[in-house]
């Protein structure tokens, strides 16, 4: 949790210092990623157990690229709800995981995706949700990139938005 806490601080403070004192972050020219529900932009939440999500993470350099997947899909993408009508924000944590598991390359060829699933659990989202509210799901992968030699490229982050829209929500339940 202690490892959780310190990297979504570590992303905020990274994007808030790029953007408020004109640091300019190096370009993710390595990968991209989508997040999507069932193959759509657009999740539907009415109180079940856990929303299911597929993370894709696409290689767009002009080469082949190694990332360690296994510790991403261990330790999940960093999630951050916001509900667009009360602007509300509140980050999701995260699973601690070993840091040994870095060490374990996955190799992605040019053009090449992977994809894991990923949960939104009811009990993370059900009182932020309310019936008919659009919500939106940052999803962010931040790692280091390895060239196809195995040379640290350095560290990247891209993230995704995926919109979460309640629907026939018991009120009682909130």
């Amino acid at each position: 949790m202690q490892y959780n806490l310190m990297l979504v601080l570590l992303i905020f403070f990274v994007s808030l210092t790029a953007s408020s004192k004109g640091v300019k972050m190096i370009e993710n020219d390595y990968f991209t990623i989508s997040a999507k529900c069932e193959g759509v932009q657009e999740c539907i939440y009415n109180n079940e157990r856990e929303i299911p999500i597929v993370v894709t993470i696409k290689n767009i350099s002009s080469g082949g690229v190694y990332i360690p997947l296994n510790f991403i899909k261990k330790s999940g993408p960093g999630v951050e709800l916001t509900d667009l009508h009360t602007k509300k924000s509140m980050p999701l944590r995260s699973n601690l995981v070993s840091w040994d598991l870095k060490k374990e390359m996955t190799y992605i060829p040019e053009n090449g995706r992977v994809s894991f699933k990923w949960s939104i659990l009811d009990a993370e989202i059900s009182s932020f949700i309310i019936d008919s509210s659009i919500d939106i799901a940052v999803f962010s992968i931040l790692t280091n990139v390895y060239d196809s030699q195995k040379n640290d490229a350095g560290q990247f982050i891209a993230s995704s938005k995926l919109i979460i829209i309640g629907r026939n929500l018991d009120e009682d339940k909130h």
